[in-house]
């Protein structure tokens, strides 16, 4: 990339951070207009809000001047003040931790809100956490405000259940069901949650950690494809 072109964009996203949106839109080529787009949600990851806590002087002790909140600290606050509870845990800085419960509620919130707009769900994928737990983790962004969170839900193997989002994000239809394929995570109120990748008839998870290859299928033969990975 040109140094003008870098130039550019360095002046674009400090415009855009201090509200000026229009500076990285009015950039006619588009390429470079991606990547303004794009160093600008990194550099509102990296941006933090700090508040400032009054100062006694006359106090021997030095309190800590800056408590700083990060964007997900933000929104997790936001969450927590309208939906109380729904927070799993201590607040992250990278990646809200949610319990279930609510979550079709919050999800809505998220997209709907004014002052959040998280319009686009760009992944939806499960992990397995270990120690009998599963999560599932949505990747979200803000078209508008130009800002990305990720969502986190943890469950456990005997009751993994979560509420779907397919009615708020269209594109979570397919995502929940391979989730739900690959790690058994069932996503309560899906209009069609059934296999997407194996056929319905399949034995087991393939992606948890405890998974065990079925021996044949219709009396096909199984290759042992993790045999020697231990």
């Amino acid at each position: 990339m040109s140094e003008d072109k870098e130039k550019l964009i360095s002046e674009a996203v400090e415009k855009a951070l201090k509200g000026d949106k229009e500076a990285i839109n009015s950039i006619e080529d588009r390429v470079t207009r991606a990547k303004a787009k794009a160093a600008l949600v990194k550099a509102q990851r990296n941006q933090t809000m700090v508040i400032e806590e009054p100062t006694d002087t006359n106090s021997e002790e030095t309190p800590n001047k800056n408590q700083k909140l990060n964007l997900s600290q933000e929104i997790a606050q936001k969450i927590e003040k309208k939906f109380p509870k729904s927070i799993d845990g201590e607040q992250n800085e990278k990646w809200i931790q949610l319990k279930p419960e609510n979550w079709f509620e919050i999800a809505n919130y998220l997209k709907s809100d004014e002052g959040l707009l998280f319009d686009s769900l760009q992944c939806n994928t499960g992990v397995d956490i270990g120690e009998e737990f599963l999560e599932s983790r949505y990747n979200l962004h803000s078209m508008k405000h130009l800002n990305s969170i990720e969502i986190r839900i943890k469950v456990s193997i005997e009751n993994p259940e979560i509420p779907s989002v397919e009615k708020i994000w269209r594109v979570a239809d397919w995502f929940e069901r391979e989730t739900y394929d690959m790690f058994g995570i069932v996503f309560s109120s899906h209009s069609d949650l059934r296999r997407i990748l194996l056929p319905e008839d399949w034995e087991g998870w393939p992606l948890r950690k405890d998974y065990e290859v079925q021996e044949t299928y219709h009396g096909i033969v199984i290759p042992k494809v993790k045999e020697g990975w231990e």
